[in-house]
């Protein structure tokens, strides 16, 4: 009887520790997920809409919701799954995360969850920007930035002018521009219909210039610098070829 006691009193704390391991694990197995959905990106001022969703492992629970922002106010839906925010008084290239804190689950669950909306950085120059013979990653972020505006009009033109270089290849302010319609209308999903490029002449330097047109505005004429009698053209040399031996 001794023996079965102290059989009994060595094998209690691991029966314990299993039985508390079987119920996390139930636990965990009735923790639902929380969700947080959002725009990618909107412009400053304009109102964004912020949804929280748990799945349905939980349906018949009455949850409430607990929101907080990084910036921006709510204007609508506070204590609900769905808010509205309003980025009023925002600038370009700040963000708003909204999170929010679901009350009624289970000991032990994750409640939180947040989701983050950008307001990108205006396109300097009254919808313009301007740049030069860029590395192709930071010309992508200019790109981003020139089909989200047209994202946010669909009424409005892109036009990019590409200047050649007083000394450059030839036909490269073409490429250049041809590089950039492919990447706004093949990555972005832009229409390529929407997109112009314009031959602009020659500068000083290789020059690319994004510009939004509204819908009934004129598109600013493309202003070269330097005369295309002082542009020197740089032959490329061609590849050697190597005889098979």
């Amino acid at each position: 009887m001794r023996r079965l006691l102290l059989i009994l009193a060595l094998a209690l704390p691991a029966l314990v520790t299993t039985a508390r391991r079987g119920d996390a694990a139930r636990a965990a197995r009735q923790c639902p997920e929380i969700k947080v959905s959002c725009p990618d990106s909107v412009r400053p001022g304009e109102e964004v809409e912020f949804n929280a969703a748990v799945d349905a492992a939980a349906a018949a629970v009455k949850f409430t919701y607990r929101w907080e922002l990084s910036a921006g106010s709510i204007t609508g839906g506070e204590g609900g799954s769905s808010v509205k925010v309003d980025t009023t008084g925002l600038s370009g290239g700040q963000i708003v995360t909204a999170t929010v804190e679901v009350a009624g689950l289970a000991a032990g669950c994750e409640r939180k969850a947040s989701c983050t909306t950008a307001l990108p950085p205006p396109i300097s120059g009254c919808g313009l920007d301007e740049y030069g013979d860029n590395a192709f990653d930071d010309e992508k972020a200019r790109l981003d930035n020139f089909a989200i505006e047209l994202q946010n009009d669909p009424t409005a033109e892109g036009h990019v002018t590409c200047y050649g270089g007083r000394k450059g290849h030839e036909g490269e302010a073409r490429r250049r521009c041809e590089r950039a319609k492919e990447y706004v209308a093949a990555v972005r999903g832009i229409e390529a219909a929407r997109i112009v490029t314009v031959d602009g002449g020659f500068r000083e330097d290789l020059t690319v210039r994004l510009v939004i047109v509204p819908a009934g505005a004129d598109a600013p004429p493309p202003s070269p610098t330097v005369d295309p009698s002082e542009v020197v053209i740089i032959k490329r040399t061609p590849e050697r070829k190597h005889r098979p031996r």
